[in-house]
């Protein structure tokens, strides 16, 4: 369809001349735009949504019958503007990078560089590809089932069936407790296991495959998703001991000995945590196997770039699997091997490869009824204790938080952990989330102003922090100003060259703390709304605290060590480092990055 002059000027090209001053040259008339798949055009009664987000449109350009001097075509999309040659525009490709209403415009440039009239091709973009889904939330209502449902959309469903001893479902998911796991508990001389009876996606074509895995053993490697052939794996999603590291990758070919091809992430795993995980293989839609790639993505992020599996090995090609997909076990040499240990959930498979920007909103989990899931990692309330030490009431497995010989007392009546200000401190074995990707952590503190006092201007008081090394990868602060200006923290840092802090990012409270008076200090970090590797918020009793200064992460670094309240034990031991004077009643961290909204839902209590 020709565009009119207003047309184009909301389109963002302007009119043209519609022929050389001086001469009877016309410029061009509008091209032909003709849709070679999957898209086709809008009319005024009918528009269907076609592809998918990251599924390439083509399209060919051809000039009006009149015109026989066409050289290019300038074609503007709603991500840019694009030069076309004569022999690009017999099959011009555009990948939509999100669902909904799309849009080219078209002109013909003749042998002078002059555009003429334009022609604008609408579509609309599907935004739900077929895909298959085990959420594995079977045994919420039957525990004794033995089949997780495939809840995905459009084509063929396939149903897994669990081979496990005792109960397959586990209550610590990823959704929270009113979620269930794929539960494979493998000790030495068992195997369990899911599988469908039919491969879910072909592994000869573009795929994506995503899981939530949560490994209790990492002595060997674990796989958590595989497509087996006769010999080896068109689609291998692994915890590689070799490496200490995820890694998604495939065999070269399904052969006897074949070499394995792999992205491997750009740190080491941390086990019993939830980490999200995705496998994208791509073959840029094209028959020629030397461009086909494996990308790994670890908690949204790419690790690197994506490898080539042609150069890895040579003898590569795009070869099918025919068995089921499999949960939790591999397949190498013609044997199933490498069971997973821990627990996985949240599976999903699409015939075609995602785009990043998706990709990274898939470690936002959703219960079936919406509502965004923060499963709690870890809770430490003092008011609940056993022997002197502070019990781990979250509903994952966790060690208890011990107090320090001196300067650490248990307030049963006030159900609070008193802290001297000088040698007292808390600490518990950590890290309980994988820190790389989105968590929350909350402590509900009182610092004591009189005990403050004495603290000199710039001393930082350390509410809890999770170690890593001499350093901490998250910390929660209260920092000393002058006599009575303080304030409250949210640290994170980023690892350099031999362990060296390369980056620290604080997130500060926007008004002056108030001491003497209980306050839920909530710091968050956030890896879907950024473009980095986190962001960081910080909200004080549920308020939002607006940030002086940058608060996106390049890079986090993951803890290793012990997670702390009060402060650290120095390593001469007449001290604690940044002691904190006063009391803490709770520590809570969930997985997942929750909003404003969320944070005054979930965290802060009622009042007293």
């Amino acid at each position: 369809m020709a565009a009119t002059a207003a047309l184009l000027a909301v389109g963002g090209l302007a009119p043209v001349a519609q022929a050389r001053e001086g001469t009877d040259d016309p410029v061009p008339l509008a091209p032909t735009v003709t849709s070679l798949g999957p898209y086709e055009e809008c009319t005024a009664n009918h528009c269907l949504p076609h592809g998918g987000p990251g599924m390439p449109g083509r399209f060919r350009f051809t000039p009006n019958a009149a015109d026989t001097d066409v050289t290019t075509y300038r074609v503007q999309t709603p991500e840019g503007v694009h030069t076309v040659s004569a022999a690009e525009a017999e099959s011009f490709e555009f990948t939509p990078s999100s669902g909904g209403s799309y849009f080219l415009i078209v002109e013909a440039a003749d042998w002078g560089s002059r555009f003429g009239r334009s022609t604008r091709f609408d579509f609309k973009v599907d935004p739900a590809l077929e895909h298959s889904r085990w959420r594995f939330d079977d045994g919420l209502a039957d525990p004794a089932a033995t089949v997780a449902t495939d809840s995905g959309q459009g084509g063929e469903r396939h149903d897994a069936v669990l081979h496990t001893e005792g109960t397959g479902w586990s209550p610590f998911a990823r959704g929270g407790d009113q979620d269930r796991a794929l539960l494979l508990d493998t000790p030495e001389g068992r195997r369990e296991y899911a599988e469908t009876a039919r491969p879910a996606v072909d592994t000869s074509k573009p795929f994506t495959v995503s899981a939530w895995a949560y490994p209790t053993g990492t002595g060997d490697d674990r796989v958590v998703l595989s497509v087996p052939g006769r010999h080896g794996a068109a689609l291998d999603l692994r915890y590689s001991a070799a490496d200490r590291r995820w890694a998604f990758g495939r065999t070269a070919q399904d052969a006897p000995g074949a070499p394995s091809v792999r992205s491997l992430a750009s740190g080491d795993a941390t086990p019993n945590v939830w980490t999200h995980l995705v496998g994208v293989f791509h073959t840029r839609h094209d028959a020629d196997p030397s461009n086909d790639t494996v990308q790994l993505y670890v908690n949204g992020r790419p690790q690197g770039g994506p490898v080539v599996l042609a150069e890895q090995a040579p003898a590569y090609e795009p070869w099918r699997g025919t068995a089921g997909l499999q949960f939790g076990r591999g397949h190498d040499d013609g044997d199933y091997d490498h069971y997973f240990r821990g627990r996985i959930d949240e599976v999903t498979a699409w015939q075609w490869p995602r785009t990043p920007q998706e990709i990274r909103r898939m470690v936002e989990v959703h219960r079936p009824d919406g509502a965004p899931a923060f499963p709690l990692a870890a809770h430490w309330d003092a008011a609940d204790t056993e022997d002197g030490r502070i019990r781990q009431t979250g509903p994952y497995p966790g060690g208890e938080m011990t107090p320090s010989p001196t300067g650490a007392t248990l307030d049963a009546q006030e159900g609070s952990l008193v802290l001297d200000g000088m040698t007292g401190h808390a600490s518990a074995n950590g890290p309980v989330v994988d820190e790389t990707g989105a968590f929350t952590v909350s402590a509900r503190v009182r610092a004591d102003s009189a005990a403050m006092a004495d603290k000199p201007d710039g001393y930082r008081a350390l509410v809890a922090g999770q170690r890593a090394g001499t350093e901490y990868s998250w910390s929660l602060w209260l920092r000393k100003f002058s006599e009575d200006a303080y304030v409250w923290e949210f640290t994170r840092t980023s690892p350099g060259s031999g362990g060296a802090t390369a980056e620290t990012i604080t997130v500060s409270s926007d008004e002056r703390a108030v001491l003497d008076t209980w306050v839920e200090l909530t710091g968050v970090h956030d890896t879907v709304e950024t473009d980095g590797t986190g962001r960081l918020g910080l909200f004080v009793d549920g308020m939002q605290q607006l940030p002086w200064g940058p608060t996106d992460m390049t890079g986090v670094r993951q803890g290793t060590g012990v997670l702390t309240v009060g402060g650290a034990a120095e390593a001469a031991g007449t001290g604690t480092e940044h002691a904190l004077a006063g009391a803490v009643r709770s520590l809570r961290v969930w997985t997942g990055a929750m909003s404003p909204h969320h944070v005054m839902e979930h965290v802060v209590p009622e009042p007293q």
